[in-house]
């Protein structure tokens, strides 16, 4: 259907998408980041639970091409198990280059790590106490 204009990783991730819905948990421990909109094609939300000791799970739904989807599935596989302080120095570009993203599709990509940059923005929003997280 799409082959001849997808990479295959897109392509598996996007037809077998890993780590799609929403984290569950006590709330005190859930961040969401979102970025985009429906009007611009493409809206990414990024859902974790963070527990003393990192990420413990993250998820994603998202309305985009298949790049965009691929994507953020990918993003939440790699910050799973993570630090919370791992998401600032995420690499999106290392997932731009594993899913082959052409030049013209990179502002998807940018929506998913404005995404990212939401979750930790809402985790340091936080005062001391309101989350598991020793700060």
């Amino acid at each position: 259907m799409f082959g001849f204009s997808y990479s295959r990783a897109v392509l598996e991730s996007f037809e077998h998408p890993l780590h799609a819905g929403r984290a569950r948990g006590d709330p005190a421990e859930l961040i969401v980041g979102r970025a985009g909109s429906m009007k611009a094609g493409a809206l990414v939300e990024l859902s974790l639970r963070v527990a003393p000791g990192g990420v413990t799970e993250a998820r994603f739904r998202a309305f985009g091409c298949p790049h965009t989807i691929a994507a953020a599935s990918r993003v939440a596989q790699q910050i799973e198990g993570q630090p919370i302080e791992a998401l600032e120095g995420f690499d999106i570009q290392a997932i731009a280059d594993e899913l082959e993203v052409p030049a013209g599709k990179l502002g998807r990509l940018l929506i998913v790590a404005d995404a990212l940059v939401g979750c930790l923005a809402e985790w340091r929003r936080r005062p001391p106490g309101t989350d598991t997280k020793q700060r």
